[in-house]
């Protein structure tokens, strides 16, 4: 078992610190993702909104057609 222990060792004095460095920019990477998820989850709201008027409006257009087509097939 003494080379169990010395690679745990070994791994625990020189990967560990490492590892914890790095769990700083890490976090603040991760902060800084997510702001710009938040941003780009208002953009696209902003952007579906007027597309989903837009075809609100291809619907009743479509619905004003088939309308007026019927009435001039009654006619």
């Amino acid at each position: 078992m003494g080379v169990v222990e010395n690679v745990r060792q070994v791994l625990q004095d020189f990967i560990a610190p490492e590892l914890r460095e790095i769990r700083g920019p890490l976090t603040a990477l991760g902060q800084r993702i997510e702001a710009a998820e938040g941003v780009n989850r208002i953009r696209y709201e902003n952007l579906v909104q007027p597309l989903e008027l837009i075809q609100q409006s291809f619907v009743f257009d479509k619905r004003i057609w088939e309308l007026e087509a019927e009435k001039r097939r009654s006619a």
